[in-house]
């Protein structure tokens, strides 16, 4: 060996004699213990999505909502927002032109906007006046087809999340929105 060293002496020898990586126990420690984070993360990480979607849900029929105000005003017309089943708003909703103005989408009324379903982690409801549509008319204020001011709330829960949010709707189409718990919005 080059100046008198030894094999056993040779630098990173020892190391390489000694060092060959993880035992099988501290690999089975190593994956218990991520298998103990995970089954502890798993849970806050299913709700957190719930609550997620339900935010989503939310934002989204708050915003159409508006959408359906707003081009009311533009087009001097009046507008519908209605469920696409029968007082079923989780099933998805349409913005319409009600030329004939009876609360109903009919054959060559155009559509200007359409949500599909939404998550089926929520359910979405609304009080008697607003179970099935909501209608605004040229000035921007709700109305029902009777021509009666229109003014509601609708309310999404989030199932098995203690979470829920109300859209509450003015005599005067002004609509907010409240985030509440599940037992303050009436949820089932």
């Amino acid at each position: 060996m080059p100046g008198g060293l030894s094999r056993a002496q040779l630098p990173g020898r020892e190391c390489a004699m000694r060092c060959k990586g993880m035992t099988l126990i501290e690999l089975l420690v190593t994956l218990s213990i991520a298998a103990i984070l995970l089954s502890i993360a798993t849970p806050t990480f299913s709700s957190w999505i719930t609550q997620s979607r339900l935010r989503a849900a939310a934002y989204d029929l708050f915003t159409d909502i508006q959408k359906s105000r707003s081009e009311a005003v533009k087009r001097s017309a009046r507008i519908t927002l209605w469920n696409m089943a029968d007082n079923d708003w989780g099933s998805g909703w349409e913005i319409f032109i009600d030329a004939n103005e009876d609360g109903d989408r009919d054959n060559g009324e155009t559509v200007l906007y359409t949500r599909g379903a939404q998550a089926s982690v929520l359910d979405i409801s609304g009080n008697s006046s607003v179970s099935s549509m909501i209608s605004y008319q040229a000035s921007g204020e709700t109305a029902l087809a009777s021509g009666a001011f229109q003014a509601g709330t609708l309310t999404l829960c989030g199932r098995r999340i203690n979470k829920a949010y109300q859209i509450v709707i003015s005599r005067g189409g002004r609509p907010r929105m409240i985030a509440v718990t599940r037992s303050a919005a009436g949820c089932s």
